[in-house]
């Protein structure tokens, strides 16, 4: 994949995700601002941009139902998941993911409690900036994070 192909394909994904999560204010901006706007200036064209929000409203409000529904079933299994990097070298850091997960196929039958960690290299421009960031500032060698915390943070966002 082309470079302008990859950096679009991310504008889109922020683009949609923003939208996801701020569309409770996005809706209330264009209820205040703009449709009254087009309702004055242009109102031949205010009920196409009604119609517009409320096809957008539909789209949003399905994928923020999907995205709920998918979360409350991963964290039915998924108890706790943290992301570990330890810088190796300069340029290379190591990222262990530790993942406590409910396994339902233990014996007969019963939950299991597993513990599930991976490591990997990761380059120094491949990691998030934000983390670049906070390594940066605060001349950190290793970094801790818990992921499961964070998305249940952003899952009180999008509600």
């Amino acid at each position: 994949m082309d470079p302008i192909t990859i950096v679009l394909m991310g504008i889109l994904t922020l683009g949609a995700t923003a939208t996801v999560v701020f569309w409770h204010q996005i809706l209330e901006w264009g209820e205040k601002n703009v449709f009254p706007w087009f309702e004055r200036h242009l109102p031949t064209i205010a009920p196409y941009v009604r119609k517009a929000f409320s096809r957008v409203d539909n789209v949003v409000t399905s994928v923020r139902i999907a995205i709920k529904e998918a979360w409350n079933r991963v964290s039915q299994y998924l108890l706790k998941q943290v992301v570990e990097l330890n810088r190796q070298t300069s340029n290379t850091w190591v990222q262990q993911v530790t993942s406590w997960v409910i396994d339902v196929s233990g014996y007969n039958n019963k939950p299991v409690v597993k513990q599930i960690t991976t490591e990997t290299e990761v380059s120094w421009d491949n990691l998030p900036e934000d983390v670049r960031k906070n390594l940066l500032r605060q001349k950190q060698t290793s970094f801790s994070q818990d992921v499961t915390e964070i998305r249940k943070q952003e899952m009180a966002l999008v509600n």
